[in-house]
């Protein structure tokens, strides 16, 4: 009697240790809004838990997608987003490595992320962005398709949870393609502009105003452009050996 309770014990304890806890959504978030003549268009790679039931703490994550090589080329990561860096989230501290494209091959796409140490972002059911992805436009007047290769298609694509110092694999949910064409997805000149964050090399402009609490980051170049007002707010940052420039100025 005492060899069953044993076995059963230890039976159910390994099943405890190969279990999924929790499940996961991935989808493409087009970000920031980009004018139809600028050759540069962004793609956040966004994460939620499924639902509220299957909240977990984030370890590794790979994600896999291809892209139209005739319409986009020259694939980078542009930012680190909220999965990043340390991150304390009151509970404990989390230390993510540098973002990565190793692994990425032809129109495929690897984007990976290593948990290096702590408990691992705390995955709710509300978006979050890991990443921005910016694309050199090749062709501004293509449509263009971004789709998720699964475990199932790659294995090599996981999101991964950490769970009292363990690691398992998340199960997988929906993923969500991308589909859109560049003149419905661009805005010829925007009624206003709200900038934040690092911002990227470019000329912003905007019909009425543009306001701004971003960095324009040493070596960078930004130009803003607005018919009415610019209005560069508290945290505005310039930094050593960055050009920026703000014009009032009505679109071309």
């Amino acid at each position: 009697m005492k060899i069953v309770i044993t076995i059963f014990f230890t039976l159910f304890s390994l099943s405890c240790l190969i279990a999924q806890t929790g499940q996961y959504d991935v989808r493409f978030f087009q970000e920031p809004s980009f004018t139809c003549d600028s050759n540069v268009v962004y793609f956040d790679i966004q994460l939620k838990a499924s639902s509220a039931g299957t909240t977990f703490r984030l370890s590794e994550q790979n994600y896999r997608f291809g892209y139209d090589t005739l319409a986009l080329t020259n694939p980078r990561i542009d930012q680190e987003l909220d999965i990043s860096g340390v991150v304390n989230d009151g509970i404990g501290i989390s230390i993510y490595d540098t973002h990565s494209l190793e692994g990425s091959l032809a129109h495929i796409i690897s984007y990976n992320v290593e948990l290096l140490g702590g408990e691992g972002y705390p995955l709710t059911d509300a978006w979050v962005s890991v990443g921005r992805i910016a694309f050199d436009i090749i062709d501004p007047t293509a449509c263009i398709n971004l789709t998720w290769y699964t475990h199932a298609d790659y294995p090599i694509t996981y999101i991964g949870e950490i769970d009292n110092g363990s690691r398992y694999d998340v199960a997988e949910g929906n993923y969500s393609n991308f589909s859109g064409c560049f003149p419905d997805i661009c805005e010829a000149c925007p009624p206003s502009l709200s900038i934040s964050s690092v911002i990227s090399d470019n000329t912003y402009q905007a019909d009425i105003s543009i306001t701004s609490d971003g960095t324009v980051p040493a070596g960078g170049s930004v130009n803003y452009k607005a018919g009415d007002v610019i209005m560069l707010d508290n945290g505005f940052t310039v930094e050593a050996q960055a050009d920026f420039s703000a014009e009032i100025d009505g679109c071309n």
